[in-house]
């Protein structure tokens, strides 16, 4: 699997596991802040899946290996 995948699927895992914490949190602002973060990390993960983003790195990893 492309690295680009197994990182998606690591913040994808990340996001989940703040929502589990989130579920356990009593106090209501750090629930919020918690959840938030799992937004951002599931933000993260979507944006890794993109095809441009696919694209990007195989660009830039043919262009490091013609410099070399």
């Amino acid at each position: 699997m492309p690295s680009i995948l197994k990182e998606a699927l690591e913040w994808l895992n990340r996001a989940e596991q703040a929502r589990e914490v989130a579920g356990q949190l009593t106090d209501l602002g750090a629930r919020k802040a918690v959840l938030e973060l799992a937004e951002s990390f599931h933000r993260l993960a979507r944006a890794a899946a993109t095809p441009a983003v696919f694209r990007r790195r195989e660009l830039a990893t043919k262009n490091r290996e013609r410099s070399c």
